[in-house]
């Protein structure tokens, strides 16, 4: 019997043995965990601007075009936030609201975003697509990325609210909601409101916490005091920022989905309108009058690229 009971034994000592091993693995990631949270916590002001330096509505443009390009690459979530980020901090110490200028930071700083974070970097041309008013060689390009590069002291791996987004969201363990699916809601809630110039002021805690909350209340809501109890411990933040902020998202988001009805209403409206003059056409004026969804365009318009080069260097010349 003895001897039958050896393997029996040991197999005890092994799952004590394992057990131990992961309460030890425990204690040492939830170290590194608030090892790490100190640190985006203590660096998140080096990186972030509490103002923009343009106008809104320009900054509006600039950002909505990055998104734009982010998207048609293919790029990650993070690529076009640090993208944005750059923009803002260059632009806070060089006030110039000039168009061209405008473009080619932005061309700029995604090209850059995209070298940090991004494994396959397209060229500089093929970045300058979605309706890019302006067309920049390469070497026009790259001196203003080496201008940014000095401007921010060579501060690239900027701490954002997608910074405390993923550190947190792996913490929260959501019971009742895919992990990545959560993660992917918050990501694309931030890109949806990065371009509104009113959320520039919140650091990038207070903004990862508020895109958490937002969508946690309309996941788990009956979890949603528990959450945020976790989610302000863990950041130590202000919770009336965070409540601010909150309602801030809430109206920027009730406000995108009343535009995005009111935009549906007017292409129905026209293409029903089309369709019903058109009742005694061919089959083919049909077609054409129910397809008022948007066409995909090249991906490089032809450009006049001669007239372009003028206007850039006129506007060097005047600047």
């Amino acid at each position: 019997m003895a001897v039958n009971q050896k393997p029996l034994f040991d197999a005890l000592y092994c799952e004590e043995e394992e057990e131990e091993e992961e309460e030890e693995e425990e204690e040492e990631e939830s170290d590194d965990d608030q090892e790490l949270l100190h640190s985006l916590v203590s660096r998140e002001r080096e990186t972030r601007v509490s103002e923009t330096g343009l106008v809104s509505l320009s900054r509006k443009e600039a950002v909505e075009w990055i998104l734009r390009v982010n998207s048609h690459h293919g790029f990650s979530a993070l690529t076009a936030v640090l993208a944005v980020n750059y923009l803002d901090r260059f632009l806070l110490n060089f006030k110039k609201d000039k168009r061209w200028m405008l473009q080619l930071v932005a061309v700029a700083s995604l090209s850059l975003a995209a070298k940090v974070e991004e494994t396959s970097v397209p060229l500089l041309l093929d970045l300058q697509v979605e309706d890019a008013e302006y067309l920049f060689e390469a070497k026009t390009i790259q001196r203003m990325e080496l201008l940014i590069l000095s401007s921010l002291k060579w501060r690239m791996n900027a701490v954002t609210p997608l910074s405390f987004l993923h550190h947190i969201v792996r913490r929260l363990r959501l019971k009742n909601y895919n992990h990545w699916e959560f993660l992917r809601s918050s990501e694309n809630l931030i890109l949806s409101v990065i371009a509104d110039s009113r959320f520039v002021r919140y650091l990038p805690s207070v903004l990862a916490a508020a895109t958490m909350l937002h969508i946690i209340n309309q996941v788990e809501p009956s979890n949603a005091i528990e959450y945020e109890n976790q989610i302000l411990g863990a950041l130590k933040i202000n919770k009336e920022e965070v409540d601010e902020c909150c309602e801030q998202l809430s109206d920027v988001t009730l406000e995108g989905e009343k535009n995005r009805k009111q935009k549906n209403w007017e292409i129905g409206d026209s293409s029903s309108g089309a369709i019903m003059s058109s009742s005694d056409a061919s089959n083919d004026s049909w077609e054409i009058g129910g397809a008022s969804s948007p066409q995909h365009h090249p991906i490089l318009k032809k450009r006049r690229v001669g007239e372009q080069h003028m206007k850039l260097q006129s506007s060097s010349q005047h600047s």
